[in-house]
């Protein structure tokens, strides 16, 4: 990857805008949207087998902490579609048990855009928590299968997003992204309806 393009993609992790960034280091918009593809593109050809790491002397705690399991249950809500949106997600150990709750209000978006900032959430919170491995839980087909390498990322403000996850999966030993009907993720639906209504 070209230095320019690197500092292109890092400016997005950081939060910028995808049309933001590229005019940041002078890309055309046209070759920023094209780029972007790319890399989706190529995530999706390596496929939800791909294991994400970092060398060992990057990570942080224990190794006993590392190999901890998470479940983190993930949605995201838009009145209007788009509308007011917001995200939720709740983090649990493997036995079941609530470890940490978390939403955001997002003000104007898309309830796509609402279910990826709900993964990037609840992935943040796990690994604050200690996690080294997350089982991922959300009720979005296509978030989950674009996550899983199956779905290709088109829309550059979910190319944006989908950035940002990728970001946090580098700093895992192992994840698993596993859709489940909506009535068995009515915690995070809560959580994400509340922020949605800015509560």
């Amino acid at each position: 990857m070209a230095k320019r393009e690197a500092d292109f993609v890092r400016a997005i992790i950081d939060g910028r805008t995808w049309r933001d960034a590229a005019d940041g280091v002078g890309l055309n918009q046209e070759t920023a949207r094209r780029f972007l593809e790319s890399v989706a593109e190529f995530a999706g050809a390596v496929g939800d087998g791909m294991q994400f790491g970092l060398p060992d002397e990057e990570r942080v705690g224990s190794a006993e902490e590392r190999s901890r399991t998470l479940v983190v249950h993930t949605d995201g809500s838009s009145i209007g579609n788009p509308g007011p949106a917001g995200a939720g997600a709740v983090v649990l150990s493997e036995s079941g048990e609530v470890l940490a709750e978390v939403r955001e209000h997002l003000g104007t978006a898309t309830s796509n855009v609402a279910e990826y900032v709900a993964v990037r959430l609840g992935l943040e919170k796990a690994l604050d928590l200690g996690a080294g491995r997350v089982v991922v839980r959300l009720d979005s087909e296509l978030v989950a299968n674009q996550l899983m390498g199956r779905y290709k990322v088109k829309d550059p403000k979910l190319l944006e997003r989908y950035l940002e996850v990728e970001s946090l999966l580098s700093r895992l030993d192992d994840v698993r992204f596993e859709p489940i009907p909506r009535e068995r993720n009515s915690h995070a639906d809560r959580l994400a309806q509340l922020a949605a209504r800015g509560k």
